[in-house]
């Protein structure tokens, strides 16, 4: 398989190189998402991706989990409509190995540590940053498959929008920025669809969001930089009530709250600058069957961090002294409190990352112990990367090797839903070490690159089923094994027309040698973005394809593995300016009415047309 995903790799890196597609992620500004300082995209020594604001909007999706699809090595699994469980995994990882940051503080649920990307709708989003493999020697737990680092969107002056069209669909936004604090809030409805595809009714959403940033400076080379989220999100959906494999039309609906706030303080005190962070993210889930209340869970999450630097030269060294607690509480309803839970878990990380720019050759080092409070065994990450330029021939290789940790999450461990899932408090951390090598080259206006990846992973946490339909979170027993190869590239065609693009062709199995569900043979996308002039008509078109996968279909038992077909998603996106400030948009999305069928079951909607007004 590896010998074939090689020459698959190469033959389309020719094709992609004929074709001058160039990597919309390879950009000079600085990125923070990989390492514990900011560095240049073209200095890191990992494969790094960043969407800008002119990269977003080509998609103009309301969910940034869509953004992800022209990203390599990302694949995006969807729940149904929009709104609904959305996961995504990055280089054949699971879903909660892909940590989720909103400026700079950790977004994920801290009931399941996951991200359920469904409950980011309506998030105002202005850029992305996506480190790709192992990280949690900068990050800690989670980041074995790679970090996902969002920025609110922020404009100067005031900015909004609001669209409506297919699905009973409406959103809107409502924005200002200023010189030190900026403010925005928004929100988006839907009907859906039908997720079980019965004809029954349909299965919709809410979101509403609304933060604000500000960042001040307090003289003598200091700075307090802080934000605030607060977030709502209501989605219907339907499941398997009588264990036939497929959807039944029920009335199911999870209720999402989410407050989060964070400040740094950073400056310069003798010979080192210091970075102080604090923040708290809390997450409460209500879930409701036919309009009754089953069970609530409340999950908190406080960090505190001290992360001291110093730069001789080329050279810079820097530390990080790191706590967190999260909490975990469970109320049922629906059993009487039989199922409660109530549970804590502390950590103190140390880390340090040395880094030396010399000319043309790059070197990055890291490495972080975590004290886990003999909740699990301690855990220290390292990764080491390297980076030359060769200037004859305007080319880069690259090569990092390192290691990833995943503790269990409060769910896995402690979870239960009587006759269904019985939580497992013996579970030990997955583990993972992977390397990957690559080139990038820019020739003009065209420019293009290519990574090898292959990881292992320990201890994969897995959901075993019984024939009386209960089931439970165990470890695998051997090592399961992930390798790809992602192409990516741009081409600046014209002043005012790029074209970009990429694949990856992925191999995932677990301990047995099966493929991993859920995980795309291929993912691919392909882009354009053409505006007139500055402030005139412009016009964005993407195609994503994501090839065949399997899943589990739960009829029988044991589950029988089925293939989902591949589908190409098509999207449109049109600004045409009224005045100079007000624009009116036209969206498409999955224009060429594809079934979408990311989990075995599910219903995903058809082709939709969206029209709105822009202030810009």
């Amino acid at each position: 398989m590896i010998l074939r995903l090689t020459l698959l790799g190469a033959s389309a890196l020719a094709f992609n190189f004929s074709v001058a597609w160039a990597e919309e992620a390879r950009l000079l500004d600085p990125v923070e998402v990989t390492g514990l300082r900011p560095v240049e995209a073209d200095k890191a020594t990992v494969s790094v991706s960043v969407l800008t604001e002119d990269i977003l909007v080509v998609r103009a999706s309301p969910n940034p989990a869509d953004q992800l699809r022209g990203v390599p090595g990302a694949a995006v699994s969807r729940s149904g409509s929009l709104g609904g469980l959305t996961q995504v995994r990055f280089r054949g990882a699971e879903a909660n190995h892909t940590l989720v940051l909103f400026e700079g503080i950790e977004i994920s649920d801290p009931v399941n540590g996951a991200t359920d990307f469904g409950l980011l709708t309506a998030l105002p989003v202005g850029r992305i940053e996506v480190l790709r493999g192992a990280a949690s020697s900068v990050h800690g737990s989670d980041a074995i498959g790679g970090v996902v680092s969002i920025d609110a969107a922020r404009t100067a002056g005031v900015s909004g929008f609001a669209e409506g069209g297919s699905f009973a669909t409406s959103q809107g936004a409502l924005g200002w920025s200023g010189e030190h604090l900026a403010a925005a809030v928004s929100g988006l409805t839907t009907d859906g669809v039908d997720a079980a595809g019965a004809g029954g009714e349909k299965d919709g959403s809410e979101a509403l969001s609304g933060t604000v940033t500000g960042r001040f400076d307090l003289g003598a080379d200091w700075s307090l930089s802080w934000v605030g989220l607060a977030r709502k999100a209501d989605s219907e959906f339907d499941s398997d009530t009588d264990f036939d494999g497929l959807l039944n039309d029920v009335g199911r609906r999870t209720q999402a709250e989410q407050r989060l706030v964070g400040a740094a303080l950073a400056g310069t005190l003798g010979p080192l600058d210091h970075v102080v962070r604090a923040s708290f993210n809390e997450v409460d889930r209500d879930n409701f069957a036919d309009g009754v209340i089953t069970d609530v869970a409340k999950g908190r999450r406080t960090k505190v961090s001290w992360s001291p630097s110093y730069t001789a030269g080329a050279q810079t060294a820097t530390g990080l002294v790191d706590f967190e607690r999260e909490t975990y509480e469970r109320s049922d309803v629906q059993f009487g409190g039989a199922t409660d839970a109530d549970e804590a878990f502390e950590s103190v990380s140390f880390a340090g990352e040395y880094r030396l720019a010399a000319g043309a050759f790059d070197l990055a080092a890291s490495v972080r112990h975590d004290d886990n409070k003999n909740r699990f065994d301690d855990a220290t990450t390292w990764r080491l990367g390297a980076g030359y330029a060769l200037e004859s021939v305007g080319g880069r290789v690259r090569a990092s090797i390192g290691t990833g940790i995943k503790n269990p999450t409060f769910t896995e461990l402690y979870g239960f839903f009587t006759g269904s899932f019985i939580g497992n408090p013996d579970l030990k951390p997955e583990e993972s070490q992977s390397w990957e090598i690559g080139w990038e080259q820019a020739l003009g206006s065209v420019s293009y690159s290519a990574t090898y990846f292959d990881a292992n992973l320990k201890n994969e946490i897995y959901t075993a089923f019984n024939p009386d339909f209960t089931s439970t979170a165990l470890n695998r027993a051997g090592e399961s094994e992930r390798s790809g190869v992602e192409l990516a590239g741009r081409w600046q065609a014209l002043a005012n027309l790029s074209i970009s693009g990429q694949a990856t062709l992925f191999d995932s199995q677990d301990d047995t040698g099966a493929d991993e569900i859920r995980v795309p043979e291929m993912t691919a996308s392909l882009s354009a973005d053409w505006q007139v002039q500055p402030g005139g008509l412009r016009l964005g078109f993407a195609l994503d394809h994501v090839g065949e996968q399997g899943d589990f279909d739960f009829g029988p038992f044991p589950p029988r593995l089925v293939a989902l077909e591949a589908y190409t998603l098509a999207s449109l996106t049109v600004e045409y300016p009224l005045t100079e400030r007000l624009a009116l948009t036209l969206r498409g999305e999955n224009l060429l009415g594809e079934a979408a069928t990311d989990v075995f079951g599910y219903n995903g909607p058809g082709a939709g047309v969206f029209l709105g007004l822009k202030l810009r």
